[in-house]
């Protein structure tokens, strides 16, 4: 095993030993939550050690690096996708990714109808999604405006009946200063969609917190359930030089 990998395992260890600490701290239970390696910029034999060490969450952003490296991994790896789709991109990455358990990206109904469209011309099961909220209010950052988040979730739950609305997708801002704001929006989003859609709240997934913010995103008030974990498990990402 390459000393990259050992390091990518030990690391997956302690960002667990971590969730399991934070969560135990904020009483709650830690296999409620889930924890994507997102593994975008690496290779494959490092996303294959990760999970030959147990782990099958996985997360990516581009499609086509996701395309490329689903079929060379086992098929019971649980992939998330959770880039900015474009309507063009849906169906190769439906059809290239069987195994595509979760989109956390919809953040507008054009992608959830083109979503919901595809899923249901290919043939596979519902597929589960979530609403991304621009929760920081910055313009770099995909996502629908909070008082969108309601409308969007509807949208999906009632009108595209092959997909599984399963909650909300935040990124915090990077500086991690208003991140709790951040994540509390959110939180607060979830109150008032799953109050409108009639679900409780335990149903409705809160995926926020990343390398440098997750353990606070876990804290009972904020309530994460999914946390995307890239740089934590697999070191500094590697960006082609332009």
């Amino acid at each position: 095993m390459s000393a990259a990998a050992i390091d990518g395992v030990a690391a997956l260890r302690s960002v667990v030993q971590r969730v399991n600490q934070a969560a135990e701290k904020a009483g709650r239970v830690s296999d409620q939550i889930r924890v994507v390696a997102v593994s975008k910029t690496k290779p494959v034999s490092l996303i294959r050690q990760v999970y030959d060490a147990g782990h099958r969450s996985f997360g990516e952003n581009y499609v086509q690096e996701i395309i490329e490296k689903s079929p060379q991994l086992p098929d019971d790896i649980e992939w998330h996708f959770i880039g900015n789709l474009q309507s063009n991109k849906v169906k190769p990455l439906l059809s290239g990714v069987p195994n595509l358990v979760m989109v956390e990206s919809v953040d507008d109904e054009k992608i959830a109808n083109m979503l919901d469209r595809v899923v249901g011309n290919i043939g596979r099961k519902p597929l589960k999604v979530l609403v991304q909220v621009n929760t920081s209010g910055e313009e770099s950052k995909f996502g629908v405006e909070p008082s969108g988040c309601v409308g969007l979730a509807k949208h999906v739950k009632e009108a595209c009946s092959n997909l599984e609305f399963s909650g909300l997708m935040t990124i915090g801002m990077a500086d991690y200063t208003s991140t709790p704001e951040n994540f509390k929006l959110l939180a607060k989003c979830r109150s008032e969609v799953c109050k409108e859609l009639g679900i409780p709240e335990e149903q409705c997934e809160l995926s926020m917190g990343m390398s440098g913010d997750f353990e606070l995103a876990l804290q009972i008030e904020l309530g994460s359930t999914n946390v995307r974990i890239g740089s934590t498990i697999f070191g500094a990402r590697e960006y082609p030089k332009k």
